[in-house]
């Protein structure tokens, strides 16, 4: 990852210059912004399953979601934004907006150059968005998700899942591990 010298941004600030960029992977860690590593064919493979499945979860009027994938931001804090490998929100997203409303669940696939960060700082960083109930790490090569939800006013212990189907209550929706790692 590739940290930028420069003043420190506010979350606004840098999806205004991220929109800007023509490398699209930023995120922003206590107002520094750092170019996020490419992905391997496996990270990729497991975020598309994983975004698919969940457009097909969240399909159907009685259910008002959407699904981002790349380059959709989630503000975490004044000077700190993620961008999640895919995102579940609430209602509709203005087309020119890059920082997600409402967002209800994340997902972040591993990859060496993040899992340190993924398992902690992001994981602390999502459950400061009152609105995310579920942040879900993906481990293609483990085969595996891990799914942490919120509980009362902290973070359930996680569950470590191998195979079955990942049950998202809010807001009622599954996902088949089989489906992700085909």
């Amino acid at each position: 990852m590739t940290a930028l010298a420069q003043e420190l941004m506010t979350a606004e600030e840098f999806a205004i210059w991220a929109a800007k960029r023509l490398e699209k992977h930023w995120e922003l860690f206590d107002g520094v912004p750092q170019m996020q590593q490419a992905e391997s064919w496996g990270h990729t493979d497991a975020k598309g399953r994983i975004y698919a499945a969940l457009l097909r979860a969240v399909a159907g009027p009685e259910l008002d979601y959407s699904v981002g994938i790349d380059g959709v931001l989630v503000k975490v804090g004044p000077a700190s934004t993620f961008q999640p490998d895919v995102v579940v929100f609430t209602g509709q997203m203005d087309r020119a907006s890059i920082i997600t409303p409402g967002p209800l669940m994340v997902v972040e696939v591993l990859s060496p150059s993040t899992e340190r960060r993924d398992l902690t700082v992001k994981l602390a960083g999502y459950f400061q968005v009152p609105s995310i109930e579920h942040y879900v790490i993906a481990d293609w090569q483990a085969r595996e998700l891990i799914h942490y939800r919120r509980e009362g006013a902290g973070i359930a212990p996680p569950v470590i899942l191998h195979e079955g189907e990942l049950r998202l209550d809010p807001p009622g929706i599954g996902i088949a591990l089989a489906e992700v790692f085909k």
